[in-house]
Order: C-alpha cells, then structure tokens, then sequence
C-alpha cells in the first residue's frame, strides 16, 4: 500500500504509551485545575483571619434591598424597577475573593432559569462604586453560585459591595442573598471529563502515525461500523430524550399580545386536521375586519386592525379566501403528523397533536445518520482506499457545514422543511450511489443477479460489466422527488443525477435511439424500464403535490407563499437586485462577533444599505467552517483537477458547486439573509469539498512528497477548527432556543 510517511508511519509501541500518558495528564489538569481554579484559590486563602469569622456569623438576607426588588412568600425576590434592582452584600473582611448566592426552594416553573447579575464595589477610600463582576447564577447549577470579586486593584481592600439584578420588571428569583464565601467546592464533573476525554481521543486520533491514517475505510468491516454506531448513539439518544420529553410535556404553542400578531407554531397539526376532515383550509379565526379590507395583505390595513385589537391575525400563515392555510410543504404532515393524529385518536376522540419539536428531533435524527451513512458511500465508491482519518474530516465536513447544528438546536416548525429535505435527499444519494452494480468474483458463472451476488460498483473495477439496479434507482428517485414536498429548493439535487449516471444515461440513450445492436449490452426493453424507473418516481410525488395546490389556490403551480402575513404584503412585492451582493457576502463572508465570555461568540449583525429581509447571522459558510476555503483552494493545483478527472468527478464537483450559486442566488434574491436558509446550498458545496479532500489524500499518497504531509495537515487543522466553531455556534443557539440545555454546559466555563 502506497503512505504518507509524516503521516502513516506506525507509532512505536512506546510513542503510543507516552501519548496516552500526556493525554490523561492533560485531561486531569484541565478537569482538576483549570475548571476548578477557584476552588484551589479560595483553600489557599481560607487560612486568613477572614475565613475563620465568616460562614457562620453572615445571614443570606442582606442589609438592604434597593427599591427596585421586593420581598415574596418564601423568601424569593420579584424585579419591580430593572432600573433600582440592587441588593447589598455584607463585607467583613476587605480581602474576600468570592462571594456566593443563596437560593429557596422555587415553585416550578414560576422563577427564572438563569439570573443575570453584576457585582459593584466600593473601595476603601473611594466616594464611588466600581463596576465589577458580571455573571450568570443558575439555580440548578450549584457551581454558578459563586461569583469572583474582580475589579479590585492588588493589594486594595472592599469597604462595599452591590449586587445589581439585570432581569426585566416582574421576573421572579429564587435569590435570596449573597455572601462572602470560605471555600469554592471542588467540582467533578461527569460529563466534562467525558468531553475532555473524546477531545483527547480526537487529538490523538489525527496525530502522525496514528491508527486513523494508517487504516484503510472498510464499509464491511464489523468493527468499523459499530465505531460509528458508538459516535452516533449519543446524538440518537439526545434525539430520543427530547421525543419523549416533549410528548409527555406538550402544549399546544400559540402566544398573542394585545394590538399584536398571534404566533401559533402548529401550523403542521393544523394542516393535518384539515385534512382529516376533507378541507385544504384551516379550522382558524379571524379578524373581522380581515375579509373585508379591500387588501388585507397591505401592511398599513393590517397595523390599524392590529390597533383596534382586532384578533387573531396570524403570524407567517397564508391567507387566501376569507381562509387561513399554510405554505409550508404538506409531506412531513402526511408521513408524522396525519398518522399520529389518526393512532391517537384510537385513544381519544380526534386524535392527539404530534409535537412539532418531536417529530423535528426524530427528522434531524435521522438525517443526520444518513448524510453520515451518504458520505461514507460516497468515499467507499470513488476513493475505496481512503484512510479513515480522511473519512472522520470528510463527516465534520459534512455534519459540521451543512448546518446539522442549527438543525438539531432549533427544533421548530421552521426547521420541519430543511430536516426533512436533508433526509431525502442523502437517503436518496445513498440509494443512488448503490444503483450501478458489478457481479462479486464468488457468484457464479450462470447465477441470476441479486442482493447476494452483485456488489456496489466502485471506481476500482474500471469498465468491468455493470448493470444499475432499477429498484436502486427508482428508490433514489423518488427519495429526492419527495423535496418537493418539504422544501423545493432541495429539487436541485436532482440535477446531480446528470453527472452521477452520466454513463448510464448514455447508454439508455443509445439503446433507445441506436438501431441494431445494443450498446453495452442494453436492451431497449431494459433501457426503457430504467428509464421509468428514473422518471415514474418523479411523477408520483410531483401529480399529487401539484393537485394540492390547485385545491388550495386554483393553480397546480401556486404554492401559496406569495400570501403570507409577515413584513411585506408579498403580493405586490417585487425584489430588487442592489443588495445582492451584500448578502452573498453575509452568507458566504460574515465576520465573527466576539464575547468575553462563554460561548465567546454572538449572533452578528447583518445591516444592509439597502432594505432587504435580514436576520441576524452566525458568520458566514467559508468562515465557520474553513476547512472549505482550503478544499477550493486545493482545486487550483493540476495534480488535483487530473486525480478528480481519473475518478469522473470533475463535472459533478462543477455541477454541485453551479447549483449551490443558484440556490443561494434564489434564497438571497427572494428571501434575503437568513441562517437557515445556509442550508440549501450549504450541504453542496460541502459535499464538492469532501471530494476534492478525498481527492487531495489519494493524489498526495506517493510516498514521496513533503507537500502531502503539509496539505492534509492543514485539512486536518481547518477541520478541527470547524468542529470547535460548529461547537461555539451551538452553544450560542442553545442559548436562545433551548437555555435550559445550553446551561448545562455553559456552566462549566461561566464557573468562577
């Protein structure tokens, strides 16, 4: 076998054995003194005369309250003026270090999750106060109740300390107090050292000479696939946690303010009850100056009936007809929620509503498993003597840019489309890449094809014979119909069919319009039946979906997104061209924005000179994951466009990269920036970078070249790195969709 010596050469036995050391030297110094520095710092000070009077003389209730917060049954506090919301905290030794809150028992779901605090200090000698510590105390994180004291000049002393409460007016705390602390306690965390532990293991993983670059990908290997069962159970487990979770909790969502819009997020069990019933409309109030307004779109009419308090307007629904509908696409009601409905109503009358947020979990669940599975065929078919260190950055690749992390933060009826069209498509990627098949050298001479006796093609066995599956390929097919039904845009991976069955479209031409012989053995029957197969599939999803439509609107191509109730009266909407630029650059180009404090990212600011829709963005594609600036800039060098033309690959790299341009050309031009539009595209273009990463690896595998060891090695960094802003992001996300999950983890870096 042809190596890389920086990179494949086996580690002696010893070089193994002294990683490992160093690896668990560095996870125990990290779980033992870094995260726990405070508690090393406040033992080392706990000697001082300070220590031995505290604790026992200080009561949790402070001195004083200032007006802005008052006292509630049980000792908890309500914010009543954000403006004067302030406790003073007892100081009897200048020196103190640390300071810790005191909470009561809270009243579920009746007090804050997390409490937003700031520490000010007056010094000794000074008429004014200091602004010192900001942190974030959460009850249910015990380590988040110790605040460091910062702000303090070396060797100067506290005469005063005020804790402000940065929370809106009537929220309620299960604060109580906050006191000098003796001692920080040492704090070993499960989790974090589980995490220490896989971030070690990943590091070690891609060292030189390590196991991952000197083992080929084996898709048949037992041991292989159960490493990525192991990888992936965790996120199956989460994705199960979250279903039950949310079934046995579930409230319908539906939230409305007085001379405000009305936000249901059922939209997908609406669309199923209607259809229980035979009706294409929703069964939902409305406004009743709503039918009568001469364009209820217009955004001036819809303001002075939202100023009569005229109810409900629904936020982001259709409305057509004096009717209520949705325009997002009907297939994920008729796969999960219609079903749902119809076996619970074997339990109760009408049926339960699937919670949205449930079947987003499972969606993305599975999607994710699939693109894994997607990617790995990929690899298996055109570069069968991958490495898997190649295969583990080609997964974060793909995991990591295509947005999987948003996906599984914000599960909501927004994100139901893109988890579902991810799902069909890499389902029907995967099936695809299956199709085109080659006798395995057991069968035998006369034996009738089958599962057992044809193998996947792969680009080793050249121009042997092959034959493609129409079962394979009818599957496919009507897996990537189905975006149809989801989200439409995802319908441009359809067109990757072209260069991906290049040479099997040729051949059914040829057989279909050649007289005579039949090319390749292809008869006119069989080439007529695969192309059924290809084609039928289509049909069958587009006839019903189109019907739909015309049910709805009159129209088999009006799919009803032009009647919206959102920001614009989209009816008369036309965009303009000026801006686009500037949003290719958001999605593309959009710098960080840096906190102090963890996550130590923020959503970032998307400003345009000129008005188009706009939400605040997570940085752009290329910038969040690097890796895919580096695999473009690989394809400027000619040993690596002559390796992608060897394995076929070069007009499906160009067509996948043409069709991200277009999609994200279309997203910007008729629905400005969003994160989750990044989505549409983002998955092509990290598929063109997995190949020419692959593809990097086979061409630089002489054995001879420096430059090899240099280029995968910067791969291996970007794509670390990629997995570090994948990690930060999700953190920021979980902050705003889901805190409670985002918290659990926070804490271990907002500790003091």
């Amino acid at each position: 076998m042809m190596t890389l010596p920086a990179l494949r050469r086996p580690t002696p036995a010893r070089g193994t054995t002294i990683r490992l050391l160093v690896a668990l030297i560095v996870v125990l110094v990290l779980e033992l003194g870094v995260f726990n520095l405070a508690h090393w710092q406040s033992l080392a000070g706990s000697s001082s005369t300070y220590s031995a009077r505290t604790a026992s003389g200080i009561e949790p209730r402070p001195d004083r309250l200032g007006p802005g917060l008052s006292t509630m049954p049980g000792g908890r506090l309500r914010v009543t003026d954000p403006s004067n919301a302030w406790m003073d905290v007892p100081v009897t030794d200048g020196q103190v270090s640390f300071v810790q809150a005191h909470l009561t028992e809270d009243i579920e779901g009746s007090s804050l999750s997390q409490i937003h605090v700031r520490l000010d200090l007056r010094l000794v000698g000074d008429k004014g106060w200091t602004q010192g510590t900001r942190g974030l105390i959460c009850p249910g994180q015990t380590r988040s109740h110790y605040l460091r004291i910062r702000g303090k000049p070396s060797g100067a002393r506290i005469q005063a300390m005020r804790l402000w409460i940065q929370e809106p007016i009537g929220s309620r705390l299960q604060l109580t107090g906050m006191t000098p602390a003796k001692v920080v306690p040492l704090d070993l965390n499960p989790a974090r050292i589980l995490m220490l532990v896989c971030l070690a293991a990943l590091i070690l993983g891609y060292l030189p000479g390590s196991v991952l670059w000197r083992t080929r990908l084996n898709t048949g290997s037992v041991g292989q696939r159960l490493v990525l069962a192991l990888i992936l159970a965790p996120l199956a487990a989460w994705s199960c946690w979250n279903i039950q979770h949310d079934l046995s909790t579930f409230t319908p969502m539906a939230y409305h303010q007085p001379n405000a819009y009305v936000y249901d997020f059922n939209q997908y069990d609406h669309v199923a009850q209607a259809l229980l019933h035979g009706r294409p409309w929703l069964n939902l109030g409305q406004a009743p100056g709503l039918a009568k307004a001469a364009n209820p779109f217009d955004i001036a009419t819809r303001n002075a009936l939202l100023a009569q308090d005229q109810q409900p307007i629904y936020w982001d629904y259709v409305y057509r007809g004096g009717h209520w509908y949705s325009y997002f696409g009907v297939l994920p009601v008729l796969l999960l929620f219609l079903p749902y409905r119809v076996i619970t109503s074997l339990v109760h009358p009408g049926g339960y509503a699937l919670p949205t947020s449930s079947a987003a979990a499972l969606l993305v669940a599975t999607a994710t498993i699939m693109t894994a599975l997607a990617t790995i065929r990929l690899l298996a078919r055109w570069f069968p003597r991958v490495n898997l260190a190649v295969v583990g950055m080609a997964l974060i690749t793909m995991l990591g840019g295509s947005g999987m992390a948003y996906l599984w933060c914000r599960r909501n009826f927004y994100t139901i489309p893109f988890d579902a069209s991810l799902l069909a498509v890499m389902t029907g990627l995967w099936i695809w890449m299956g199709a085109r098949r080659v006798q395995r050298k057991s069968a035998a001479a006369g034996e009738h094809p089958s599962r057992r006796s044809t193998r996947m093609w792969t680009v080793e066995d050249g121009g042997q014979g092959w034959q493609l599956s129409r079962p394979r390929l009818f599957f496919g097919s009507l897996s990537v119909a189905a975006t149809l039904g989801c989200r439409p845009t995802f319908l441009a991976a359809g067109l990757l069919a072209l260069p991906l069955f290049a040479k099997e479209i040729k051949a059914v031409t040829n057989a279909l319009f050649t007289r005579g012989s039949h090319p390749a053995g292809l008869s006119r029957r069989r080439a007529l039946s695969l192309l059924v197969c290809g084609l039928l599939p289509v049909l069958l999803i587009a006839a019903p979906l189109l019907w739909y439509n015309r049910w709805r609107f009159g129209s088999l191509l009006d799919f009803g997104n032009r009647y919206q109730m959102t920001v614009l009266d989209l009816t008369n909407y036309h965009p303009g061209t000026q801006g686009l630029l500037q949003i290719f650059g958001y999605y593309l180009l959009q710098p960080l924005t840096a906190l102090p404090v963890f996550p130590y990212l923020q959503f970032s600011p998307a400003p345009m000179r000129v008005w188009h829709f706009t939400e605040p963005g997570l940085g752009g594609l290329l910038v969040t994951t690097p890796v895919l600036v580096l695999a473009l800039a690989l394809l400027a060098l000619p040993r690596v466009r002559k390796e992608l033309h060897r394995r076929g690959w070069m007009p499906a790299l160009i067509m996948a990269l043409a069709l991200a341009v277009l999609v994200m050309v279309a997203d910007s031009y008729l629905g400005g920036f969003s994160v989750r539009y990044t989505i549409d595209f983002a998955w092509l273009i990290c598929l063109a970078a997995v190949v020419v990463m692959a593809t990097a690896s086979s061409t630089y595998e002489d054995g001879r070249s420096a430059a090899g060891a240099a280029v995968l090695s910067l791969l291996t960094l970007a794509c670390l790195a990629g997995l570090v802003l994948t990690f930060i992001n999700a953190m920021v996300l979980l902050e705003h969709f889901d805190l409670s999950q985002a918290m659990n983890v926070a804490v271990w870096f907002i500790a003091p």
